[in-house]
């Protein structure tokens, strides 16, 4: 494990933006050590090569819809849109379902296509969901850089990231003791 791993899970704003980069370096989650499905919940985005999105996109297209609405069948067809209203039906997330990792995994595949709105509903989902693991913070931080990165109005996107940073650190689920 990284040194700066060990940082506390309760870093200002500011401070996890800057930290995201550091930890990608030595991020302890691999896409060869788990389930495309899972990947949304464990990889920033910065770990997803040729092979992994050729993957993504190949899992997508072998999930059929028996249930979930019309917004999951379009979002597993690649439509931002819908990708975005499925994922924020499901808010807040108690417990990390079949669903909901469809859901969010194709949200993900969207969003990795340089598409900063889903980039930025990842970052809202992950920063307020219990993923259970100590690096959720650093992954919502990771797809905020991300979106910005690929935002048209990077402006727009920084103020819509202060929001979020900071209903992050006010989320109880995220007590003082986490």
């Amino acid at each position: 494990m990284c040194e700066h791993q060990k940082a506390p899970s309760r870093l200002p704003a500011k401070d996890k933006l800057a930290c995201a980069s550091k930890r990608l370096s030595c991020w302890p989650f691999k896409a060869e050590t788990c389930s495309p499905l899972t990947w949304w919940r464990r990889l920033p985005p910065e770990a997803f090569g040729d092979t992994e999105r050729r993957l993504l996109v190949e899992t997508i297209g072998r999930i059929g819809v028996l249930r979930g609405g019309a917004d999951l069948a379009a979002a597993l067809s690649g439509d931002a849109a819908a990708a975005i209203r499925a994922a924020l039906v499901l808010m807040p997330i108690g417990e990390i379902t079949t669903r909901v990792d469809i859901t969010m995994t194709a949200l993900m595949c969207i969003a990795l296509h340089g598409n900063a709105a889903p980039a930025l509903v990842m970052a809202q989902v992950a920063g307020l969901t219990d993923l259970r693991h100590e690096l959720a913070g650093e992954l919502a931080a990771a797809w905020l850089v991300f979106g910005e990165r690929h935002s048209g109005e990077p402006e727009k996107f920084g103020e819509a990231t202060l929001v979020l940073l900071s209903a992050f650190e006010e989320d109880p689920k995220k007590g003082d003791d986490a």
